[in-house]
Parts: C-alpha cells; sequence; structure tokens
C-alpha cells in the first residue's frame, strides 16, 4: 500500500482494516446470538409460529367481517406475507418492541457495528481529503462506499425497524468485499482521469451508493424471507425443519417480506435520479444523453426489474415468493453490472474498472 505524502491515505487503509476487524468481530456475536440468544416471540408456540396476526385477523373477521370488508385475501394462506402485507402492522406490536438490542451478544454486536462503521466513514474521508476530491474514482473506492452505505443502511433498519437481526447476514457480505477490495482490488491514491474530473461525479455517484446500499438490505431481507417461509411452510404441513433453532431466533417471513419492500421502496429512486443524472453527465461529457454504452444499458435493465418488482408486489397475484425471485434477478443484474462491466465488458465507462 502507498503512503501519501499527508499520511492520510495511510490513515485510511489502516481505519479500513480496522474497521473490517470489528465487522468480523460483530458478526461471530451476531452469530453467538442467533445460537444462545432469546427465541422471538413469534416462535413461542410450535404449531403455529410467527401466524399470530394471521391468526388473529381471522379472529377479528368472524366477529365483525365489515372491518375488514376492504382487505382482498390471498387464496394460498401458506405464503403469511401475503395477508400481512395487505394489512397495517399494529401500532402497540410496534411499540411494545424493544429500542435497545434485547440479550448482550446482540448489544455487544451492534456497538461494534457502529463502531466499524465510525472507522469505515473516517477512512472514506481520509482517502478523499488526501485526494482532494470525492473518494469513488475506481472500483477499489467503489466498494468501499457502497459497503460503507450498506452498513449505513444496517444501522438506521435496526434503530427504526429493530433489525438488529440482519446484522450477521448483512456483514458477511461486506466482510467478504471488503476483504477482496483490500487484498485484490486495492489502489493507490491518485487523481481522476479527465472524464471523471466533474461535479457530476459527486451527484451521480453519490446516489447510485445510496441506492445499491438499500438494494443489498433489501436482497438479504428477501433470501431471508424464501427461507423463513419455506420454513413455515414445512412447520404447517408436520415436517420437520432443518433450521428452526435459527428461524426460532427470527422474526417471521412477513417481517422480512415488508423490510425488504421498504428497502427497494426507497431504493429505486435514488436508483431512478442516478440513471437521469448520468443521462445529464453523458450530455456534458460526450455531448449525447444516452449511447447504450454497456454500462448505461445495464443500469437500465436493473431499472427496468426494480420496477417490475414494485408493479409485481403492487399486483395481488404476484406477492410472496413470485415477487421476492424478481427482485434477487434485479440484484443479480446490479451485481452484473458492478462486477463484470467494469471490469471485463469494454465500453465508455471503462475507466471506472481497477484502476
Amino acid at each position: 500500500m502507498t503512503v501519501s505524502k499527508t499520511g492520510l491515505a495511510q490513515v485510511s487503509n489502516v481505519t479500513l482494516v480496522l474497521a473490517i476487524m470489528l465487522y468480523a468481530v460483530a458478526m461471530l456475536a451476531y452469530a453467538c446470538d442467533l445460537a444462545f440468544g432469546k427465541r422471538r416471540a413469534a416462535t413461542a408456540t410450535p404449531s403455529g409460529q410467527r401466524r399470530e396476526r394471521v391468526d388473529a385477523v381471522a379472529l377479528v373477521g368472524a366477529a365483525s367481517g365489515a372491518e375488514l370488508a376492504g382487505h382482498a385475501f390471498p387464496a394460498d394462506p401458506a405464503d403469511p406475507s401475503e395477508l400481512a402485507d395487505r394489512l397495517p402492522e399494529p401500532a402497540a406490536a410496534a411499540e411494545k418492541r424493544p429500542l435497545w438490542p434485547e440479550g448482550p451478544w446482540l448489544a455487544v454486536a451492534f456497538v461494534l457495528t457502529c463502531a466499524g462503521f465510525a472507522l469505515q466513514v473516517i477512512s472514506v474521508a481520509a482517502r478523499g481529503v488526501d485526494e482532494h476530491r470525492v473518494p469513488w474514482g475506481n472500483m477499489y473506492e467503489f466498494i468501499a462506499a457502497i459497503t460503507c452505505a450498506a452498513v449505513l443502511m444496517l444501522i438506521l433498519a435496526a434503530i427504526r425497524f429493530r433489525a438488529y437481526y440482519l446484522g450477521l447476514f448483512v456483514l458477511l457480505p461486506v466482510v467478504l468485499a471488503l476483504a477482496v477490495d483490500v487484498v485484490v482490488i486495492y489502489t493507490p491514491p491518485g487523481q481522476l482521469v479527465p472524464a471523471l474530473q466533474s461535479y457530476w461525479i459527486t451527484i451521480h455517484v453519490t446516489a447510485m451508493i445510496i441506492s445499491i446500499g438499500m438494494f443489498i438490505i433489501g436482497a438479504v431481507a428477501t433470501v431471508l424471507f424464501l427461507l423463513s417461509a419455506r420454513h413455515e411452510r414445512r412447520v404447517a404441513a408436520g415436517q420437520e425443519s432443518a433450521a428452526a433453532g435459527i428461524m426460532a431466533r427470527l422474526p417471521g417471513a412477513e417481517t422480512f417480506d415488508r423490510l425488504s419492500y421498504r428497502a427497494v421502496l426507497f431504493g429505486f429512486p435514488a436508483w431512478t435520479f442516478a440513471v437521469i443524472a448520468g443521462a445529464m453527465w453523458a450530455d456534458h461529457a460526450w455531448g449525447r444523453y444516452w449511447g447504450w454504452d454497456p454500462k448505461e444499458t445495464w443500469s437500465f435493465i436493473i431499472w427496468l426489474v426494480y420496477a417490475a418488482f414494485l408493479h409485481a408486489r403492487a399486483t395481488a397475484g404476484w406477492r410472496g415468493r413470485r415477487a421476492a425471485y424478481i427482485q434477487l434477478f434485479g440484484f443479480a443484474c446490479l451485481m452484473f453490472n458492478i462486477v463484470a462491466v467494469n471490469l471485463w465488458i469494454s465500453g465508455m465507462h471503462s475507466y471506472a474498472g481497477v484502476h
């Protein structure tokens, strides 16, 4: 690693490594919480795991059908997310959720996550100050920035929605990406290539970083939704589930489904703005708004897939697992755009690759 004249690049390198170490220890604490922590209230009864809201709705409907006349219920009750998504979350339930993480393992993990995030912010900021520019002008800096955004979204989700249980599953890809970033992709500090020397890099790339951070949270929640829904179907059918111990310490499928939807709902407008800002930057730099460059094309494909996901969520026949598959396909397109298009496909954005 190269030491700059100001020494801030070295500060950036060291704090990023320390952040990775803290994230790794936080992952261990999150894993200990899953192994030894308390069971979630939704899994208190073995025969009706995570179906309290669905059962409560059924009882209320039997007592007063007029109160639920405005709701359309799915034909397949095996997918609880479809029913729960049509109903508002009870305010009383939200108020009862603890503000601080329950259990010592979860509390330690969350504190370590926040400390690692603070170090990563220092790392990104020090790199930018050293280079006298925004610190996302190459692949190394971009990965550091989007992983930082993903951890920020994790912290915000944990505080706002009490989603501390996402910690292990979000930090795992973050730590792996940062390890590859530091060991394989590291690029010494330097100036931007002429094509990137524009104020548009601050507007366009910042919007992309924010949206990708939200999409990472959405993808993680979607995978957990599919696993949780499969577990619930097996339990409802009287079959054994190999993941029963872990699922007993996680919320139900409807919670993951709702969280995934919210992540994309917030991330999609940011991605839309990023695509528009990119087109305006292209006109400023190359004299045209759109040229079907590989990066532009895949950014538009990603926009279409996530738009299809949001449309599917608004359509009664495409909720649940089918909508989840659409979102995961969109995330796969996003990863292809970040990795393959940057590294292996030549185009006008090739300068945004590793170096």
